[in-house]
């Protein structure tokens, strides 16, 4: 008789949220808002920030960066705190209103299972209606850096219970001139705070910037297969009005070619 020697394939079964560890509240939520398999950013971030490593990571709008920071961040806020404060116990700080809301949006999302208060501070709200929402114990604060440095230096907000400061799209933060605030900010939290730092790009400023405020980062770079746009032609047209403007847009959208 004779034995054929045969070889297995191996089949790599994908990771999923379930396999990460996050409390079940928070996966119980993720699960609900129809999500099983975690982007490669999420893949990689969750488990070193839950870990409790700094991290610099390199991710474009549309990789799924906002779960990769807020799931770990409120796993971490699942345990109550051991300090009692009113202060918040994670900041996110965002370039714009818009980010602001969508990272908001997010931590009220995921932790809808929670007992969670997530406060947003960003420039153009009343000051009135900030300071009430700071009158209360606030878990996650989202805010911008310059209406944030406002209630700082008007002795609004206690940090001393901050476990997590995450600075989303700090490129943006920095093109926009917002450095020396980010930089203020992070002097005005505990040194025991865990850093996270997200970002178009790691280098240069940016580079600069995560060697003062992080301590022995891990790094982490996912490229979005939406970030090429190499098959986009762009033109420059001049239009002499808004009505010029409405006919030649008229036509390009009617030519099929």
């Amino acid at each position: 008789m004779s034995i054929e020697n045969t070889t297995e394939a191996t089949i790599t079964t994908p990771i999923t949220f379930a396999d990460l560890g996050l409390n079940p509240a928070i996966l119980k939520a993720v699960e609900e808002s129809g999500y099983t398999i975690p982007t490669p950013i999420q893949a990689e971030a969750i488990p070193t920030i839950m870990a409790g490593h700094d991290l610099m990571a390199s991710a474009q709008t549309g990789t799924g960066k906002t779960a990769a920071f807020i799931l770990p961040s409120l796993h971490r806020i699942a345990e109550p705190s051991a300090i009692r404060s009113k202060g918040p116990r994670i900041l996110v700080l965002t370039p714009t209103r818009e980010l602001a809301q969508q990272v908001s949006d997010a931590a009220t999302k995921y932790g809808k299972n929670m007992r969670l208060k997530v406060v947003s501070i960003l420039g153009g709200m009343p000051y009135p209606l900030q300071n009430k929402l700071l009158s209360s114990p606030v878990d996650i604060l989202v805010a911008t850096p310059g209406r944030l440095i406002d209630h700082i230096e008007r002795g609004r907000i206690d940090f001393s219970r901050l476990e997590i400061l995450i600075m989303d799209e700090a490129d943006r933060m920095l093109d926009m001139g917002f450095i020396d605030d980010v930089e203020r900010i992070a002097a005005a939290t505990p040194a025991t705070r865990q850093t996270l730092l997200f970002s178009a790009t790691l280098d240069g400023v940016i580079g600069n910037l995560a060697q003062k405020l992080l301590k022995s980062p891990k790094r982490i770079s996912v490229t979005s297969s939406k970030a090429k746009h190499e098959n986009i032609e762009q033109r420059l047209m001049y239009v002499d009005d808004m009505a010029h403007k409405n006919r030649i847009l008229y036509h390009l959208l009617r030519d099929t070619e």
